[in-house]
């Protein structure tokens, strides 16, 4: 059972660019079930971003960080195999920086949904419901979302637009408590963390995590496909590669967040009235 005393429950570590059109929405969402706050590592560098996340950040569950300092340098560019990037030189300021403020602690995309199954509203529970005296992470499974026939990007938000996924996660990431990190300097990962190595503990693999899992929207529509690229410049943007990321993607129509969109949209619309 959860016995922390931290400033907050469950945070997010995030790298972002040109995402404009999605950050509400997931910083909303994620609001609603359960998570307290967002470390955000700004590789846009825009107006236009820091006026979305303005009110957050005066109401306390926003700190954004520029991020661009590192564009034009050696950690700048497509991630490969063993090299430390700029967005893993971001997660590794965040464990070093704010690792005892939270309990929980993920690495996790904008086109990354972490959500509570089984019809649950809160990721908390389940999470208050481990041990955590002895869980040094969870390996959450991660199921990719396909473009649910859009050639263009839908007018609804992500969560109402794409109801279609893999059948079986393809991937995962790990969540990790807090008090089990390193400072991760030498971490290459945007999917698993380092910890200490003189404190043992249990990593509970993603098989037998059924309390919570993330939703991946990362095609989307072949419009957004195409006019967006990740923050690491790794997406090949044409149609055969579309075509290609969606295979099984639209196997399996999947409703669950739809009962969250309609608070989305009301705390976004009062949010801009804050602007």
């Amino acid at each position: 059972m959860e016995t922390t005393t931290t400033p907050y429950f469950l945070v997010f570590a995030a790298n972002f660019k040109a995402e404009n059109q999605y950050i509400q929405e997931w910083i909303e969402y994620h609001l609603l079930v359960g998570v307290d706050h967002f470390y955000l590592y700004d590789q846009d560098g825009g107006e236009e971003a820091r006026q979305i996340l303005k009110p957050y950040e005066k109401n306390g569950v926003v700190t954004r960080h520029s991020w661009t300092h590192l564009d034009a340098t050696r950690f700048d560019g497509p991630t490969r195999f063993y090299q430390i990037n700029k967005n893993h030189l971001a997660f590794a300021h965040c464990a070093r920086n704010y690792r005892n403020t939270a309990s929980w602690m993920m690495k996790i995309d904008i086109d990354e949904f972490l959500y509570p199954p089984n019809g649950h509203d809160s990721l908390l529970p389940y999470l208050q419901s481990l041990d955590y005296e002895k869980v040094k992470a969870l390996q959450v499974g991660r199921f990719n979302f396909g473009d649910n026939n859009h050639r263009t990007k839908p007018a609804g938000l992500v969560l109402d637009s794409y109801i279609r996924r893999e059948a079986n996660p393809s991937n995962h990431k790990d969540l990790a408590n807090c008090s089990f990190l390193s400072n991760n300097r030498f971490c290459n990962s945007a999917h698993w963390w380092h910890y200490r190595l003189l404190k043992p503990g249990k990593i509970i693999k993603a098989a037998d995590v059924d309390g919570i899992r993330i939703n991946h929207y990362y095609t989307k529509s072949l419009e957004e496909y195409i006019k967006r690229q990740n923050v690491s410049r790794g997406r090949k943007r044409d149609e055969a590669s579309f075509i290609a990321r969606n295979k099984g993607c639209n196997d399996v129509e999947d409703k669950g967040m739809h009962r969250f969109v309609t608070r989305i949209k009301d705390m976004s619309n009062k949010r801009r009235v804050e602007l």
